[in-house]
């Protein structure tokens, strides 16, 4: 059980008697432990809010050191972020209007106050005060997290590339504004085309800078060399090195030789699928564990594939086959196999369309919960 919260008050008030009434007050009608701070003059004051700790401001206007509004204008510039209510025998509407627009919470006169509606001022002051930060930080979140999702949707496709004799397309649909899914076309040297698909594990911002690091390192690497086992283990070697603490990636990168019709690949974790013409389907098993978790690891690439026409190499992420149905369980990777094969007849972008409106209905009224993404090779 978390301790209850001390409210600190800073009570600025040079009248003795005010001060006495004022504290007793607070003793008796206060709900809960708070520390009464008190100063008599401006300066004093202005010195106390440098170190921090106040909670809410008690002001008085008219002190040996300030008089009026420039009274709490010094405050507000020195606290701008924490509620002041004003407590003055200044029975002044035009000032009061002024205060209160300048940015006071409440404008209380002395003697026209009791002490119900004094204690009720501080504290609705105070709960609006805290109001106003959580929405200030929202919506600063929501914007860093605006600019950051503008950013990482640069670094995915817009297009697939054309590939003779092939029909390709990808699409990645995330759960929150940024992704840790991850889904790529790699020119290689050997003049064929690499095809990427990943998935790092947990969501938000952290999976997302994962992301774009391998990202960097496989584009990198893939000027370097077209082997696609040395590619993944040398990626591997630069995640394990970063430590990326509860993150690890799972990822399969293959290589597309249009001319003859081969498909090679390397996968970390990620399983794929081909489908010949008549729906019979082969998994594509993974070759290795996933990255960033063994600095040791050495990701394996498997023989060449035929893609005869008719053929259908599936990628996708487990955001697709671990979606949810509250009555009917997990979408599953049946499911998939079987709508991509009904659909075959269609562009292979309007397959992965249909796929997330089917995934998407599935799982309603409940939220996509995990990113997804979608790559389809076609063979023409």
């Amino acid at each position: 059980m978390s301790p209850i919260q001390r409210s600190r008050i800073l009570l600025i008030e040079d009248d003795p008697d005010d001060v006495w009434l004022l504290r007793n007050l607070l003793g008796d009608r206060w709900d809960g432990p708070f520390e009464l701070v008190h100063v008599e003059l401006l300066e004093d004051a202005l010195r106390c809010l440098q170190t921090g700790k106040i909670d809410v401001i008690l002001l008085d206007l008219s002190l040996p050191d300030s008089h009026g509004v420039e009274t709490f204008l010094r405050i507000y510039a020195q606290a701008p972020d924490l509620p002041i209510v004003i407590l003055t025998g200044l029975d002044d509407q035009a000032l009061a209007l002024r205060c209160v627009q300048a940015g006071a919470e409440d404008y209380l006169v002395k003697g026209q106050v009791d002490d119900e509606l004094l204690v009720r001022s501080l504290r609705y002051a105070m709960e609006r005060c805290r109001r106003r930060q959580a929405e200030q930080q929202l919506q600063t979140q929501t914007e860093e997290f605006r600019t950051a999702r503008e950013i990482q949707q640069k670094l995915f496709p817009n297009t697939a590339p054309k590939v003779p004799g092939f029909d390709l397309a990808g699409a990645l649909y995330p759960a929150s504004a940024t992704a840790g899914d991850y889904f790529d076309y790699i020119p290689m040297m050997d003049g064929c085309l690499g095809i990427v698909l990943g998935d790092v594990s947990g969501h938000g911002m952290g999976p997302a800078l994962v992301m774009a690091e391998v990202r960097a390192s496989l584009r990198s690497l893939a000027q370097m060399t077209s082997d696609l086992s040395e590619i993944l283990t040398r990626t591997n070697r630069l995640l394990s090195s970063e430590r990326h603490e509860l993150h690890f990636v799972t990822l399969t990168l293959a290589r597309l030789d249009p001319q003859t019709r081969r498909l090679r690949y390397a996968s970390a974790g990620q399983r794929a699928f081909l489908l010949d013409a008549y729906g019979n389907r082969t998994a594509l098993e993974s070759t290795s564990p996933p990255l960033g978790i063994d600095p040791e690891l050495i990701v394996p690439c498997t023989e060449d594939i035929l893609l005869p026409a008719g053929s259908i190499v599936a990628f996708f992420t487990d955001g697709l086959t671990e979606a949810e149905s509250p009555q009917q369980g997990r979408f599953g990777a049946e499911r998939a196999l079987q709508l991509i094969h009904q659909h075959r007849h269609r562009p292979a972008q309007k397959i992965i369309e249909h796929l997330y409106q089917q995934v998407s209905e599935f799982i309603a009224p409940h939220h996509q919960y995990d990113d997804i993404t979608i790559v389809l090779l076609k063979g023409e």
